[in-house]
């Protein structure tokens, strides 16, 4: 799996390059590097394991009307959510003019001293496509954009993943409640080979062509 690079500056413009290196001159605007950093702070508990490699499921964020360390996950997809809010005027729906319009999002966190990683899957009418549905687990797998977002001091620098799979449950095919025992989304961390592994089960069977696995380095 390969990446494009982005680095954020103080005007949010966006300038690709190529690869994964993961280091960089700090960007313009310290305060806002600052904010985010202590935001992922807040989530990044997850991380404080003995065995990283243990498989964990995905913390999901509704970035409609973000608060608290979601404002991290919405500030990393800043431009696909005023994106998606755009499309939804253009087609008439004036709805979400107070919020963003409907959006989720997944994320893992890799969280150490010098270095933080952020993997962010997100959920859209507009960005997403239908891969399968399990209607009797009350699952639907969507073919989903991703992006690392990776902090270190006050760098923060973006990387595009093209897609990931992402899970959407609701009711089961007897409108019951969603049951996440039957259906989950999984991340694990290998330090040695730098590389989150992630895959989406559903009634105990893994779903073909969801397991990924995400370097967070060149090979």
């Amino acid at each position: 799996m390969r990446f494009s690079r982005w680095k954020f500056a103080a005007a949010r413009e966006r300038r690709p390059t190529s690869g994964v290196l993961l280091g960089g001159p700090p960007i313009a605007s310290i305060l806002s590097a600052a904010a985010l950093i202590a935001g992922i702070g807040g989530v990044a508990a997850q991380e404080l394991t003995p065995d990283p490699r243990a498989w964990r499921p995905l913390a999901y964020a509704d970035l409609r009307q973000p608060s608290g360390s979601a404002l991290t996950y919405a500030d990393i997809w800043r431009d696909a959510l005023e994106e998606n809010n755009r499309v939804y005027l253009a087609r008439g729906d004036t709805r979400f003019r107070a919020s963003n319009a409907p959006a989720t999002e997944a994320h893992y966190v890799i969280w150490s001293s010098a270095k933080s990683v952020v993997l962010s899957i997100l959920n859209t009418a507009t960005g997403c496509t239908l891969k399968e549905v399990r209607a009797d687990a009350g699952a639907s797998v969507k073919l989903c954009p991703m992006r690392l977002a990776i902090y270190e001091g006050v760098s923060v620098t973006t990387l595009d993943g093209g897609q990931a799979c992402f899970l959407e449950l609701g009711p089961g095919a007897t409108g019951e409640a969603p049951d996440p025992t039957r259906a989950a989304a999984y991340a694990s961390y290998d330090p040695a080979a730098r590389i989150v592994k992630l895959g989406l089960v559903v009634d105990h069977q893994p779903i073909e062509g969801c397991s990924h696995d995400v370097p967070l380095a060149p090979r």
